[in-house]
Parts: structure tokens; sequence; C-alpha cells
């Protein structure tokens, strides 16, 4: 065959392929749509109480002295500081989240996982919606994933502490999906419910028992005896029991130590579940009796000055790896690491 019919045989080939669009490239969404959102969400009580007041302040002025646009231009003056301050309180806002956050916490960043969309829990049986069902139903799911991966990054033969800087910045669920995911992964867990006033852990997993850690530290040689196994994945915990004195804390109990020693002999990897850090007499105690201590923050959440002060009050180690950052609750629209929405 000559060149030249060569070519024309492959422009009638050509003319033949059916047209195909050119796929548009993907783009990232912009995240300040709903970092707006938040914000909105987090100032608008401020917002409101100063109309309402400068409003209230112009039906004073209006019922004082006779203006019949008092009121109006009282609560357009409470509207427009209002706007101002919640702009300034944000501006001034550190919290994890923000492109520069990891640069001003000297501790590696583990990971993140995703919060949760309605729609993967609406696909759970109506008693499975929890990220514990979600670990178990739905493996493929980017928040089964990121705790996958979190898990890999704990070594066997290791005590591991995670620890919150305040109330729900979600220590408790990232605790129990590592062990969880651990767990799937064949390895022997045991996950320690360490707080002893909410017992979140142990709530989480729908008991409710009279004996706990407590005891288990108070009777060291049948240490075993205390520890349940949750029915459908095969966890190993021990849980924190009804507190019969609230002056008894795990500060004060001596074989604690040798209670966690004999934990490392029997399971390749023991998970600590810890109150939050701050204003907490057990966290700190626990957390110096682990080997890494994870410290679980909130996307857009946590206050960074919030997380210095539960890193102080710990004592953790900024050298050796001995504490990393968990970052809870990424926003779907948001990309962090790995971490890509589902």
């Amino acid at each position: 065959m000559s060149p030249h019919t060569a070519s024309d045989a492959a422009l009638e080939f050509a003319d033949r392929r059916p047209n195909r669009r050119r796929r548009a490239p993907k783009t990232t969404p912009s995240l300040a749509g709903p970092r707006l959102a938040r914000a909105a969400a987090r100032q608008w009580g401020v917002v409101v109480g100063l109309t309402l007041l400068g409003a209230a302040a112009g039906f004073l002025q209006a019922y004082l002295m006779p203006a019949s646009w008092a009121p109006y231009y009282g609560a357009g003056a409470g509207l427009l500081i209002g706007l101002l301050l919640a702009g300034a309180r944000e501006a001034w806002r550190e919290a994890v989240g923000f492109a520069d956050f990891r640069k001003r916490l000297p501790y590696p960043v583990l990971g993140a996982a995703p919060e949760l969309p309605p729609r993967l829990l609406r696909a759970l049986p109506p008693d499975r919606r929890s990220p514990l069902g979600l670990l178990a139903f739905n493996p493929a799911a980017s928040f089964s994933t990121a705790f996958r991966d979190l898990q890999g990054a704990l070594p066997n033969g290791s005590v591991v502490a995670f620890v919150g800087s305040l109330p729900g910045d979600g220590a408790t669920t990232a605790a129990l999906c590592a062990a969880v995911s651990a767990v799937q992964q064949g390895r022997q867990v045991l996950v320690i419910d360490c707080d002893l006033r909410h017992r979140a852990l142990t709530r989480a997993l729908g008991f409710d028992p009279d004996e706990g850690v407590l005891e288990a530290c108070n009777n060291i040689h049948h240490w075993q005896d205390y520890i349940d196994e949750e029915e459908e994945t095969g966890l190993h915990f021990l849980p924190a029991a009804r507190r019969s004195n609230a002056w008894r804390n795990l500060a004060s109990a001596q074989d604690l130590p040798m209670l966690i020693a004999r934990a490392r002999e029997t399971y390749d990897l023991v998970v600590l579940d810890c109150a939050p850090a701050i204003n907490n007499a057990d966290t700190p105690v626990v957390a110096r009796l682990s080997d890494k201590t994870v410290m679980v923050t909130a996307w857009d959440r946590t206050p960074l000055g919030a997380v210095r002060s539960a890193l102080r009050a710990i004592r953790a180690r900024v050298r050796g790896g001995g504490t990393g950052i968990y970052v809870n609750r990424v926003p779907p629209d948001a990309r962090f690491g790995r971490l890509r929405g589902d």
C-alpha cells in the first residue's frame, strides 16, 4: 500500500469514529461558601443579639423623644455593629483545619476522618446507623479507609492513648473506630474506657456494667475477668462501671501501670480512651503510661489554643513520634491529605 493510500484510509477511519465529547477537567470546589456558612452558624447569635439590642434602644428613644424612624435606625446600627464584630471574631479565630494550622503545632498529623453524611448512615440497617456500623457494613467508605490508615500507623506491642482537648472533639469515636479497624485487620486489640465520668465508649458499645477498669485495678490478678467482647466485631474492651464513689479515680489507682503492662503482654494493641485533657486529673496520668498519644481534634471547631493547653497538660513529647494530631469531622467539600469524599 502506498503512503497516499494509507493516509486516505486513516482519514476515512477517523471520519467513521463517533464524535466523543471531551471531558471537562475536574475543578476543586471552593471552600469559601461552606466556610462562610459555618461561620454564620457560629456567629448568628452575636448579630441577632446586637440587632435586637439596637432596636430596643431605638424604641426607647422613640418613647422618650417621639421619632418614628428611631427603631429602624437602632436596628440598622445594631446589625452593622453585629456584622463587624462577627467578622472580627472570625478573622481572629484560630481553629484546626486552616491551611497553616500544621505550622503552628509542632506535631505530626497522623491523618483525618470525614464527617459522616446522613446518606451513608441511612444505607445501614436501622440498628447499626453509627460509626461502628459503617465500619462493619461499608468498609469501602472513605470513613472506614481513614481509620484503616490510622490503625496501620499504630505498631504492634504499643499502648496508644486517644485524647481530646474539649468535649465533643470525637476522641471516643476515633479510639473505637481505630480499635475496630485493627481487629478487622486480624490484630488482637483491647480498648480501655478511661473516662470514668462520662463513660462514652462504654455507652457507645451498649453496656452499663457494675464493674470495670477500677475494679480490674483493685483485683489485678484476675483483671481479664472484667473484659467484655463486642458481638459484631469481636473487639475486647474494658468498660468503665457506674461510679458509686465520685472520689475514686484512675489517678489514685496504684495498680493501673501493672494493668496496662499486662494488657500489653496479652494484646497486639492497647487503646486507651481518655477524658478531655483540660481540667481532668486522670488524663495526664493515663497518657504518660502510653507509648503514643493521639490528640483528636475537630475540623474548624477545635481552637488551637485549646489544643496547646491540652498538649501542655499531658506533657506531650514533641520529638520521637510520641504525639500526633488526628483531624476529625473533615467536611466533604474539603480535601485533606489522602482523604477524599465518597
